[in-house]
């Protein structure tokens, strides 16, 4: 059975049209973190790396890391077809819809089984509940080459803990103050 995302967090049409524009606000250096994966990938790949997307959202990593090398090709996993939507369109208007293949669904339900030379999961995780993570990442593993590089970045901690509570709490109160009337509605769980 395919995993999917926290149905609490809607990325319906109209969160997904405008995400780019209040995901800068709702993550510090939310730029920076692209251009960090890049960094990463940069030294570890060659020309012609295929690399997998998991949790592509709108393709900002695929854009960014494009940018970087003209031959390297993509393969977008993502659950929300509002969000690949925007994604397509992103990737059309960029002129590289011949290097990226997407998927609308989860990683589980990805036909294609690699290998591929690295993959990103970049601030989706948080998305996954906690029983299905072990098995997200067991399902990128084994679509990798061995030695392959996973890049990641994700909210983490002990959702158990203190710390993690006041850590989400603040969290939530800048959403709500950044995103206003949407906030309790799209994050209601996280």
């Amino acid at each position: 059975m395919p995993r999917i995302i926290d149905p609490n967090v809607q990325f319906d049409r109209e969160m997904s049209e405008h995400y780019d524009s209040f995901v800068q606000r709702l993550i510090p250096d939310y730029v920076r973190i692209h251009e960090l994966v890049v960094a990463q990938l940069g030294l570890a790949l060659e020309e012609h790396a295929r690399v997998l997307v998991v949790g592509a959202g709108t393709c900002t990593e695929i854009l960014t890391l494009a940018d970087f090398d003209q031959t390297w090709i993509f393969t977008a996993v993502e659950p929300s077809a509002p969000m690949v939507d925007v994604a397509r369109a992103r990737i059309e208007a960029a002129g590289l819809s011949d290097r990226v293949e997407f998927h609308v669904g989860t990683i589980d339900t990805l036909e294609d089984q690699g290998p591929f030379d690295a993959a990103t999961a970049i601030l989706m995780m948080q998305f996954v509940p906690v029983e299905e993570k072990a098995a997200v990442f067991n399902d990128i593993s084994t679509r990798l080459k061995p030695q392959a590089p996973l890049v990641m970045a994700h909210m983490i901690g002990d959702p158990d803990s203190d710390e993690h509570a006041l850590a989400m709490q603040a969290w939530r109160d800048h959403m709500e103050e950044t995103l206003k009337d949407r906030a309790s509605e799209v994050y209601a769980n996280v």
